[in-house]
């Protein structure tokens, strides 16, 4: 799968997680859902065009704790957002190596 591909899933997970989430989660994964989109398409507003690696990994910790907050089939699609997002990073996504700690 290609790396635009799972951030493409991303969107698409947290965008059914946000039609099945009380507020105030649903907020929360827009907001998240913003900020992954202006990742993807930073060309537009970004002097340095791409996703982050970081960024990316930073929307991975928020989801999870945003799973811990959430109930039921919401949960099972930030987890689902979550795991995309560490598969782009796995697979070499964005403009910066991993970082390796």
């Amino acid at each position: 799968m290609s790396a635009d591909e799972h951030l493409k899933r991303v969107r698409e997970r947290l965008q059914a997680a946000t039609e099945t989430a009380d507020r105030p989660i649903d907020t929360q994964l827009n907001s998240i859902t913003a900020g992954v989109f202006e990742e993807q398409e930073g060309h537009l507003t970004q002097s340095e065009p791409g996703p982050k690696v970081d960024r990316i990994v930073e929307v991975a910790e928020k989801l999870d704790g945003l799973a811990e907050e959430a109930s039921g089939e919401t949960v099972d699609h930030i987890l689902s957002a979550r795991n995309h997002c560490l598969e782009y990073v796995e697979e070499g996504g964005g403009d910066e190596q991993p970082r390796t700690e």
